[in-house]
């Protein structure tokens, strides 16, 4: 092996032992950031019109809030947050350096949230600047994909690493749901499920400004002080301000239009309406009672048990399957890397990954087959003794591997009588799974 080859591998091996990263992408203006802030728990990510996220930003979990700048050649640089605590813009002009110049930013924050996990905060997928290197999230271990209503097939063709590999190890939102129809955007996630879950799995709804507010202490007392003074407002103006922003900042309300611009800011229309709801309900409603209605209504909390269940729990299988590509990477040409890579792909565990990615699709309805299979196929990629993932609690073993060697026999039929080719690949992985499984249970028999 040829030393830059070794030193390759060694970089690869160093990112498989570092800390676990998740790498959030999507198209500019998807709300990435807004998410982000709300997945740290922290202001921090600049947010607002436009394309906000100019540098790559990795957010880990540290002793003290602070910022670094790495620059290219490797050198950090160290940089005062802005006010609120936020990145600041311009960080080339600030140390007097050229944009081109910087390579990432580390943004080190006493949040809880990031233990055990890197979040990698990326320009959108319609940036003039999308860094394609170990900085940008191509090597991430998984990938949070926020997508906006309009998203289609061709958007998913320029997402970096996980997410262009299947959809294990990536959870997909719907950005912005609030925007997209009465319902918070929950039809639409289904139907992009739907039609790019062969992808990507399921898309969740998320709304991420109200996620934001809710979790970050952004709001203040003096803010449900103005939602009171609405709240007993004239109904009708009330009513035709909130169907537009500008409406709603130019009717003739209660509150000063700074106040009404913050509120905007903080809660936009969805959570104004909200907010006002709850307070004619409960006038004695504070800041706590608001966070939790909006933290209710965002789906956080639907996302935040995804990325728990779907990455933080498989870390290990995510990172070595990372660890896999970035290795297949170097494999051409070099005999040796590829033989490795051969041999690691065979291993019980990838098998594991593969399973994961079938009942991704099977979640999104991506593949139109009956309920009871998913159902089948949820408990199958579960962790869990082998009583659990066949449903057949506390039966014998012997009892276990007739069931496990019955279901291969009839995943295989499935898939073989005609079948479109996902279809076939997708039992086969099924089959498989039911074959390791009845291997494990007869192991000791023989002897």
């Amino acid at each position: 092996m040829s030393l830059p080859t070794a030193d390759a591998v060694e970089a690869v091996a160093s990112r498989m032992l570092a800390t676990p990263s998740l790498v959030v992408a999507g198209p500019v203006s998807s709300g990435k950031s807004t998410l982000v802030n709300a997945l740290v728990g922290r202001r921090v990510a600049p947010t607002g019109a436009g394309e906000c996220t100019g540098l790559t930003a990795h957010y880990v979990r540290g002793p003290a809030d602070r910022l670094d700048v790495v620059l290219v050649d490797g050198t950090r640089r160290p940089l005062p947050l802005a006010a609120g605590g936020r990145v600041p813009a311009a960080v080339g002009d600030r140390l007097g350096v050229r944009p081109e110049d910087v390579d990432h930013l580390v943004v080190t924050l006493t949040s809880a949230a990031l233990d055990g996990l890197t979040v990698i905060d990326t320009p959108g997928t319609g940036s003039a600047r999308r860094p394609d290197g170990p900085t940008g999230g191509a090597h991430a271990d998984a990938a949070l994909v926020v997508l906006p209503a309009t998203a289609h097939a061709g958007d998913l063709d320029v997402l970096p690493g996980p997410a262009a590999h299947g959809p294990a190890g990536v959870v997909a939102v719907l950005g912005r749901a609030d925007t997209v129809g009465p319902d918070d955007g929950r039809e639409l996630a289904v139907d992009l499920g739907r039609r790019l879950g062969d992808r990507i799995g399921p898309v969740t709804p998320v709304i991420g400004l109200l996620a934001e507010t809710a979790v970050t202490g952004a709001l203040r007392t003096e803010d449900v002080g103005a939602l009171r003074l609405l709240a007993g407002a004239d109904p009708a103006v009330l009513e035709v301000a909130l169907l537009d922003a500008e409406l709603f900042t130019t009717a003739e309300l209660p509150v000063p239009v700074e106040a009404r611009v913050r509120l905007l800011e903080l809660l936009d229309l969805r959570g104004l309406a909200l907010g006002l709801a709850l307070l004619r309900a409960d006038a004695a409603a504070g800041v706590g009672e608001l966070c939790e209605a909006l933290l209710a209504a965002s789906g956080l909390a639907t996302l935040v048990g995804r990325l728990h269940d779907e990455v933080r729990a498989r870390t290990d299988l995510h990172g070595a399957t990372a660890g896999l590509r970035d290795l297949a990477a170097l494999a051409p040409g070099t005999e040796r890397v590829a033989d490795a890579v051969g041999a690691l792909a065979r291993r019980e565990g990838f098998a594991e990954r593969a399973l994961l990615d079938v009942r991704a699709r099977l979640r999104a309805g991506a593949l139109g087959l009956p309920a009871e299979l998913l159902e089948e196929v949820d408990r199958l990629a579960a962790p869990g003794p082998p009583d659990a993932r066949m449903a057949r609690p506390g039966a014998h073993p012997v009892e276990l591997a007739g069931h496990a060697a019955r279901r291969a026999a009839w995943w295989r039929a499935y898939g073989s009588w005609g079948s479109p080719r996902r279809i076939a690949d997708l039992t086969h992985v099924v089959h498989r799974a039911y074959v390791r499984l009845w291997r494990e249970l007869t192991a000791g028999q023989a002897a």
